[in-house]
């Protein structure tokens, strides 16, 4: 006599059990304050780096804003334009966008007294 249909015991099957992974406070947070409630997008990290200049030399830019602010005595000029003590020069870009320009910083005098050029770049992670 044929065993009935309820009793008859089944093939092992490949079935996997997937847990999710908790998630430790750190994460949380991270996850939690990296999209914008209002969009739902992943914000953009960046870093701000601040570099004093004493002398005439080239400035890599490689990010998305710069500024060169005049804080000595003598003028500068960057890529031919003119700033004078206590003048600033800012560049930026649209979201998105890295500039990649080489400055040229030239001080007019070659004596490094009283030559002071602060350049603060906005850096994305």
């Amino acid at each position: 006599m044929p065993k009935p249909e309820h009793l008859k015991l089944y093939e092992q099957s490949n079935a996997k059990i997937d847990f999710i992974k908790q998630q430790s406070d750190r994460q949380k947070y991270e996850a939690e304050n990296s999209v914008s409630k209002s969009t739902g997008r992943m914000f953009q990290k960046f870093y701000i780096e601040t570099k004093v200049f004493y002398s005439s030399q080239n400035i890599e830019s490689n990010c998305n804003d710069i500024t060169f602010i005049n804080q000595g005595i003598t003028n500068f000029t960057i890529m031919d334009v003119l700033i004078l003590p206590n003048q600033s020069l800012r560049i930026t870009g649209n979201a998105g966008e890295i500039d990649t320009t080489t400055y040229i910083l030239t001080f007019d005098t070659l004596v490094s007294t009283g030559n002071l050029c602060t350049v603060i770049r906005k850096l994305f992670r």
